[in-house]
């Protein structure tokens, strides 16, 4: 019965050609006994015959195959052979390239064993020379050099200690070192690390490029040493150099000048102490304290800090000496001859006592002078005191004369020569009144000092000047404040009236303002005026008797005594006196004077809130804005008091009035809500911001209306409460003033 089961097929496709060969070989032959014997009837001769066939077919596939894969094989030989014979050259061409090459070579793998080197590599190392062959590890060749009789050690170097810096070097991808052989032989290796992590060593004998650089760092070092020659013996100062040993070393031809030495001393190595004993015994110092601390100080060796001394030999010579150590431990001696520079000093300190002696003399001469010429001055200003004193008294007469005269029936024409009459004694009363002012000053008048309020003298000054000043056309106007200020009332109301003066008569258009600023502790009295200036040549002149200052119109009002005055009495005050103009622009004097704060009814100023910064509102312009005198009075003094320079106004109209006469802007506007004739503070903020701009505002009411809080916060206006509380108005200013950050 025949199986349906597909064959197993007797060749395996992993049998090698041969095998399959020597397979198919048995096959055949079994199948060939088969036939041949036929003794067996079950036995199918055509089955066997068809299988024979199949066999040899398969036997000849096979054959072919194996006939291919030997040809192929064959061809493989013939390239590997030709391979090797390429291999072989290579390594011969590389072989002998390295031999070529002059300096010595080693390649060591991955694994640190020698590949290859040529016959140079280590051949500097003759007993090391036989164990160089493939196979020698970087740590066995790095043990034989270093405990080789070629190599030379630095001090302190052992042949671990070499073997180490070696091997760390391996970790670096590419290092240079030198090392020296005997026989003054020097090579440089070089170890660089290939890209399958190999390394490759190359030696280079640098034994002639080592001695020329000595030869070369040599012959710098004799020439450093021939400069160094020269430049000590040109210098001024005489040098000796001492080496570790407290032996002589070097030294320059200006220390053979100053010192004579004799031949034999004059010797490399000769010692400290014998210099010591020659100078000590043949120049006999006149100081003998100085040489013993030269000596002490050689002595210290290594703790030796500079020292200065000063030698007198007895030809009198004076030699100023320096010590003090050099790198290598010795020390160096300068020596530098003062002679002459003393004699110098003497001689000036001489002449300088005769000059003293003669500016004293000089001096008390002077003196002398100046009492006579004080005691003079004072005779004069005594004299001029009375002689405007007795003068006043006929001119007094004169004037009542002339007054009967006036109400005496006149023609025009006398009346008109009456009238220049009156005019010209009016000149000379003025005249005569500031000569006395001067006088009194000149002749050491005593000032009253007192505390005084300083409105007694502003108020009035409106009244005195104000129609002099409208009749020129000039606005003239007096800012009051309520400061009591520490000086004497008659000179300082002198000073004010002769500043107002002046600014009046130099003035012709714009306005003058007389005001007062609260600086620190003192008040800032103010004269400003639109005149026209005074010139930078003429600042200090202005302060001069009878200096006046032409206008344009070649005229020039008063007798120039009137700044005269100012300067004398600000003196005699101690009042600090300032000048700034500008010509064509006008003029400032400030007259700084000490204040006191007026006492009054007004509550005691609160502690400010520690959340706010003390900030002081001195140059700080509120516009105080009340209707009923004495609560604006109250206000102006608090305002005063924190060092402000207030303003004030009963109404709208004032305020903007003052506003124009004063040509300044107030930094904040403190309105009072119930105003005259039906007006209200909030009208006159509205109408002032809108004249000049947003200025801050604050509205201070008894009025608690809703209405009210909403109208002020709609318009930016802070809202106070009556009754006042300072200490909340303060941190408002206070805020005002702060710099925005």
């Amino acid at each position: 019965m025949t199986s349906s089961m597909a064959p197993v097929p007797l060749l395996r496709p992993d049998d090698g050609a041969e095998r399959k060969l020597e397979k198919l070989q048995r096959i055949v032959d079994v199948l060939m006994k088969r036939v041949e014997a036929g003794g067996d009837e079950s036995f199918d001769s055509y089955a066997y015959f068809q299988t024979a066939v199949e066999f040899e077919e398969q036997v000849k596939a096979r054959t072919q195959d194996l006939e291919v894969a030997l040809a192929q094989l064959n061809q493989s030989k013939a390239h590997l052979a030709d391979a090797k014979v390429e291999a072989e050259k290579a390594r011969a061409d590389l072989a002998g390239a390295l031999e070529a090459v002059k300096e010595g070579f080693a390649l060591f793998d991955a694994a640190g064993r020698l590949i290859l080197s040529n016959q140079r590599f280590a051949r500097m190392f003759p007993d090391v020379v036989s164990d160089i062959a493939p196979g020698l590890s970087l740590d066995s060749y790095f043990e034989k050099v270093s405990n080789s009789s070629a190599l030379v050690l630095e001090q302190d170097v052992t042949p671990w200690i070499w073997r180490r810096d070696r091997a760390t070097k391996l970790n670096q991808k590419h290092a240079d070192f030198v090392v020296e052989i005997q026989g003054d032989r020097w090579v440089q290796i070089s170890q660089q690390r290939t890209p399958n992590d190999g390394t490759a060593i190359l030696q280079t004998e640098v034994t002639d490029m080592v001695r020329q650089a000595r030869q070369e760092r040599d012959k710098l070092l004799d020439d450093q040493a021939k400069i160094v020659r020269a430049t000590l013996d040109h210098i001024n100062q005489g040098v000796c150099i001492f080496d570790e040993e407290d032996r002589l070393a070097g030294w320059n031809t200006r220390f053979l000048d100053l010192m004579s030495p004799p031949i034999e001393l004059m010797r490399a190595g000769t010692s400290f102490e014998r210099f010591v004993s020659h100078f000590s015994d043949t120049q006999g110092f006149a100081m003998h304290k100085a040489p013993k601390l030269l000596v002490q100080w050689v002595q210290k060796r290594r703790t030796r800090d500079p020292l200065k001394v000063e030698l007198h030999r007895a030809d009198g010579l004076i030699l100023d000496v320096f010590s003090d150590m050099t790198p290598d431990n010795g020390f160096v001696i300068s020596f530098t001859d003062v002679t002459d520079e003393r004699a110098t000093t003497a001689a000036l300190h001489e002449m300088n006592e005769t000059l003293e002696l003669r500016v004293q003399e000089r001096t008390t001469e002077m003196q002398k002078a100046r009492d006579a010429a004080e005691r003079a001055n004072t005779s004069k200003s005594r004299f001029l005191a009375a002689a405007s004193h007795d003068l006043l008294q006929p001119l007094n007469a004169a004037k009542l004369f002339i007054s009967s005269l006036e109400e005496a029936e006149l023609n025009q024409k006398q009346s008109q020569i009456a009238g220049r009459v009156k005019s010209a004694f009016d000149s000379v009363e003025t005249i005569l009144g500031a000569l006395l002012d001067i006088s009194k000053l000149d002749a050491g008048t005593q000032a009253n000092i007192s505390v005084f309020a300083l409105s007694r003298l502003l108020v009035p000054l409106r009244d005195e000047f104000q129609a002099l000043a409208r009749a020129k056309g000039v606005q003239f106007h007096v800012v009051d404040c309520g400061l009591d200020v520490e000086s004497d009332p008659a000179f300082l109301r002198r000073i004010i009236q002769n500043l107002a003066a002046n600014a009046v008569s130099y003035t012709d258009r714009g306005k003058v303002l007389v005001g007062v600023r609260r600086r620190g502790s003192d008040a800032l009295i103010e004269v400003i005026d639109t005149g026209q200036g005074i010139p930078d040549d003429q600042r200090d002149r202005v302060f001069h008797e009878f200096h006046r200052i032409k206008r344009p119109d070649e005229t020039a009002p008063g007798m120039g005594l009137g700044l005269a005055i100012v300067r004398r009495a600000c003196d005699l005050l101690g009042h600090d006196l300032t000048l700034q103009s500008v010509e064509e622009v006008g003029t400032r004097f400030t007259v700084r004077v000490p204040f006191h704060v007026a006492k009054g009814s007004v509550e005691p100023v609160a502690p400010m809130d520690p959340s706010v910064d003390p900030i002081d509102l001195t140059d700080m312009i509120p516009l105080v804005i009340e209707n009923e005198a004495a609560v604006r009075l109250g206000m102006m003094t608090l305002l005063d008091s924190w060092g402000a320079s207030p303003i004030e106004a009963e109404n709208l109209e004032q305020a903007d009035g003052i506003i124009q006469e004063i040509g300044v802007v107030p930094d904040v506007i403190l309105a009072d809500y119930h105003l005259e004739n039906g007006y209200t503070g909030m009208h006159a903020i509205r109408t002032l911001r809108a004249a000049y701009g947003p200025i801050p505002a604050a509205l201070i009411t008894a009025n608690r209306s809703e209405h009210l809080v909403i109208k002020t916060a709609e318009e930016d206006v802070k809202l106070f409460y009556k009754p006042l509380q300072p200490k909340m108005l303060r941190e408002y200013l206070a805020r005002l003033k702060a710099p925005s950050g």
